[in-house]
């Protein structure tokens, strides 16, 4: 969404940019200077940019624009403008760093301390395109950094609620050059919600965004547990999770297949963390914190060693070009004079004397309008050109080599510093009263002939000087990547030492269990042994006792019998609320009343229909149902609750037996249309 803006205030740029070009002009954001867009999707732009001061450029900062399509800039600035003091309290590796937000002209912004790198959907796009799949090592390295930085803001809280994201979705994942995951937006986050149901975002976003989100429910701790089970699908299968089946995403998780490792099926421990997540709400694990530990765990136990140094290399692998020339933009962007107003007209500087003191390094001496000193007529105006010449390439390999020089500090982050003062006018020179005389001591203008000369040794000088310096910056990069490879080589070394230690742990672990389960057995047969002689003994004992008791009872009958007492009567065959079963003389229980079946909220959302869940009720002498369960699997959706309400408000008449009312099962089927 485009805003009119004041002067110096655009909220959008005046034209679109390319990703990769960098920008001609420089254009202003309120208090930004836009130094190139880096990317642009359906929530907006986002511009690699220069805060300003009075002081000139403070800092350079990744600038997230909120000017997308399907979003009410005034609307989404109302709805957050509040949670500005949210980056105060998040200060994590994993939680993109906040340096301030507000809004131009209507167009709400975030700021960021600036990373070199690519956000998680850029990675995905260039993955494909290159027909490099992500290796499931850095799609659980990713995955589990947005975890951790989920878990650690909700251990924050604000306006007395934990601090929830709400919104993840992969364009606001940035994974830096160096292989750190970053997890921005949680001030925007809550308020992105309210733009879910648009068309534009629903298509872009929907996907990872929970049921509950799409259908306008206020932020839950649940949703983002959704949005981790899509991320982690997607990084891990390298395709997009498609709409749920009628049984949900069961069948889906279990045909599922790795991106890599040859199409193996997904480890059982991840299925069962999926299935955990793309449920509905109730459903799910009960945070964050226990979702991270569930990854993290297995993590650790199995057989992948993730690593940023790895990520890094496949960051590099992939956007190779783009890296390189960002880090000459950056350079270049270092000495960038700031926009200031044009100067007033006036009398140009004068040009120094060719005999003063050399210009410091990295300044270019040019001619300026002032008066040329005096030379001898024609004969050498040949060698003044070729002078130029010199003087032009000394000005454009100076250039090139103050723009491509290394950085003071080396690895000091970018920024810009303020613009030198220009110098003061000069005092303007005395007209000279006999102008005619001092045309002529300048004596003829060159031919055609040696200005095609001319113009020729200047275009092979240059091209000399352009060829020397591309060699230099060609073997420049050909040393870092031998450092990149060198450091490559020594972590592969080191991860196959520590992969070899943690066999022999694992091996020395297995001897002491499997001794302490041998161990343990022996401990378990001796105990059965002695229980089964005392047993013995105990059986011994009472048999004896038993033997001598009716032996006693015996002589005792044989002194006094007594008459025999009479017969007790027979007891009923059925007496009233026994629990019986189908049977000859069983007359079932018939349904005298059924409540009707409410059809549930997200069964509805997500267009189930024609589903039939079969209960088992047992129906008291009353004809009440008294108890109730569910036969065969869950359905889900809500339908397996609703139904079980339904069963317990059932009434029936009672079973009988010879007219005698009892207890009975019977199954109840409940459709829902």
């Amino acid at each position: 969404m485009t805003r009119g803006a004041a002067s110096g205030m655009r909220p959008r740029v005046s034209r679109r940019i390319t990703d990769g070009v960098v920008m001609n002009t420089r254009e202003q954001f309120g208090n930004y200077l836009l130094l190139k867009k880096l990317s642009e999707d359906q929530l907006g732009e986002t511009f690699r940019a220069g805060m300003l001061s009075a002081k000139g450029m403070e800092r350079v900062v990744l600038l997230r624009v909120f000017n997308g399509q399907g979003i009410d800039g005034e609307r989404l600035w109302q709805a957050c403008r509040e949670r500005a003091e949210i980056q105060r309290a998040l200060r994590s590796p994993n939680i993109g760093e906040g340096i301030e937000m507000g809004e131009v002209q209507g167009i709400p912004y975030v700021a960021y301390d600036y990373v070199s790198g690519k956000n998680l959907a850029a990675l995905i796009e260039q993955a494909g395109a290159m027909s490099s799949p992500i290796p499931t090592e850095h799609a659980l390295l990713i995955t589990e950094r947005v975890a951790l930085a989920l878990a650690l803001a909700s251990e924050h809280r604000f306006g007395g609620e934990r601090i929830l994201h709400g919104f993840l979705v992969p364009h606001l994942v940035m994974i830096s050059n160096e292989g750190e995951s970053r997890l921005l937006g949680f001030e925007v986050a809550p308020a992105l919600r309210l733009f879910a149901t648009n068309p534009v975002m629903r298509q872009h976003f929907g996907r990872y965004l929970s049921p509950e989100a799409l259908a306008g429910a206020p932020p839950d701790r649940t949703d983002d547990i959704y949005s981790l089970g899509v991320l982690l699908y997607e990084l891990l299968t390298g395709t997009s999770l498609p709409p749920p089946a009628a049984d949900g995403y069961g069948t889906t998780i279990d045909q599922a297949v790795l991106a890599t490792e040859g199409k193996a099926p997904l480890p059982a421990e991840l299925r069962q963390l999926l299935r955990q997540s793309l449920v509905a709400r109730e459903q799910r694990l009960g945070d964050v914190v226990a979702w991270h530990k569930t990854l993290n765990k297995w993590m650790f136990e199995g057989r992948y060693n993730p690593t940023t140094f790895n990520l890094a290399f496949f960051m590099h692998n992939l956007f190779r070009q783009e890296i390189e020339r960002e880090s000459q933009e950056i350079e270049v962007e270092k000495t960038m004079p700031l926009p200031v107003t044009a100067p007033a007209s006036g009398p140009a500087p004068t040009q120094p004397p060719a005999s003063g003191p050399a210009p410091a390094s990295g300044t270019v001496a040019t001619p300026t309008s002032g008066a040329v000193a005096a030379a001898p007529p024609k004969s050498s105006k040949t060698g003044l050109m070729i002078g130029l010449a010199a003087v032009l390439l000394a000005a454009v390999g100076g250039g090139l080599w103050y723009v491509l020089r290394p950085a003071a500090g080396g690895a000091t982050p970018p920024a810009v510093a303020a613009q030198s003062p220009l110098p003061p006018p000069a005092t303007p020179t005395e007209i000279d009263p006999e102008p005619t005389d001092a045309l002529e001591d300048l004596g003829e203008a060159p031919s055609e002939e040696e200005q095609a000369a001319l113009q020729a040794k200047i275009d092979e000088l240059v091209a000399q000087r352009t060829s020397e310096l591309e060699s230099a910056l060609r073997a420049k990069v050909d040393e870092q990547l031998q450092t990149l490879r060198r450091q490559l080589a020594a972590a592969e070394k080191a991860a196959a030492e520590r992969e070899r230690l943690l066999r022999e742990r694992r091996a020395e672990e297995a001897r002491r269990q499997q001794e302490a389960e041998a161990e343990a057995e022996r401990q378990r047969l001796a105990a059965e042994e002695k229980a089964r002689k005392q047993k013995e003994a105990e059986a011994e004992a009472a048999r004896l006792a038993e033997e001598n008791r009716r032996r006693q009872e015996a002589e005792a009958a044989k002194k006094a019998a007594p008459p025999p007492p009479p017969p007790p009567p027979p007891p009923p065959a059925v007496r009233r609320g026994d629990l019986v079963e189908p049977g000859p003389g069983v007359v079932n229980p018939q349904r005298v009343r059924l409540p009707p079946a409410h059809f549930p909220e997200m069964a509805r959302r997500l267009g189930k229909s024609g589903v039939e869940v079969v209960v088992r009720v047992l129906v008291d002498e009353n004809g009440k149902v008294i108890e109730a369960e569910l036969v065969g699997d869950k359905v889900g959706f809500g339908f397996d609750a609703e139904a079980l309400s339904v069963a317990r408000g059932a009434i029936y008449k009672p079973a009988t037996v010879n007219g005698v009312p009892v207890k009975m099962w019977v199954n109840l089927r409940v459709k829902f249309q």
